[in-house]
């Protein structure tokens, strides 16, 4: 592994890993309590399974996440895209495409309540909150943006350097629960031998503390070249 500090890897500029805007939790709150005037608890059959958009009656609903998260996969693949904590959204763009991309998995002890995609459309005409909801689909759309440009080019080593980031980015009492390998292959579906290969080569050089299988912290910044 090359590391040389002239090839050192500036995590903000060369791999472009932070969302371009903050989550506007303003205005995914105003939006929610509209909503909630006409939502319900979302009835969920067990604990592992999984919430999709469309209704079995063909209406598509729109998911408020009030407390804990969503995880979101993608159906094709089982992916895993990302994990949405709360204050969130999900069925806004009320595409029936979209809507069959990602299907979702409540966290243990999650709140979610659901609407009609068709009301929360009447609430927002009927409020005028169109402000809002353009302020929170950029956000959508750049998050995609964003996780698209962190996978689509890119070697298995500035993935792998990507998700050591975004993991050091997580709240010290979430990053202890994850296992590194776990979250890189879940959201990835790289090959683990390739995976466990760099991260063993990024501790040996000192780059990464990890204990138990989770990381405790980014010790210095990455070579360029792997």
């Amino acid at each position: 592994m090359a590391g040389h500090v002239g090839a050192q890897m500036d995590k903000k500029v060369v791999l472009d890993l932070l969302a371009p805007m903050p989550k506007p939790v303003e205005a995914i709150n105003k939006l929610i309590a509209i909503f909630r005037t006409e939502s319900a608890p979302l009835e969920i059959k067990g604990e592992g399974s999984f919430i999709g958009l469309n209704q079995e009656e063909g209406e598509s609903r729109v998911l408020l996440v009030l407390e804990g998260a969503l995880n979101i996969y993608r159906i094709i693949d089982n992916l895993r895209f990302a994990r949405a904590s709360y204050p969130n959204i999900f069925g806004m763009q009320g595409s029936p495409f979209r809507n069959n991309l990602y299907q979702f998995k409540r966290e243990k002890g999650s709140l979610i309540e659901s609407l009609p995609y068709s009301l929360a459309l009447e609430l927002i005409n009927d409020h005028r909150l169109f402000n809002e909801v353009l302020a929170f689909q950029t956000y959508l759309s750049d998050f995609q943006a964003y996780r698209t440009n962190l996978l689509i080019s890119k070697s298995t080593y500035q993935i792998v350097c990507a998700f050591l980031f975004e993991l050091e980015m997580m709240p010290p009492e979430e990053r202890l629960r994850t296992s590194v390998f776990n979250y890189i292959q879940e959201h990835t579906h790289l090959a683990r031998s390739g995976v466990m290969k760099i991260l063993s080569d990024l501790r040996q050089g000192e780059y990464i503390n990890i204990e138990n299988g989770k990381l405790i912290a980014i010790l210095k910044k990455f070579p360029r070249e792997y």
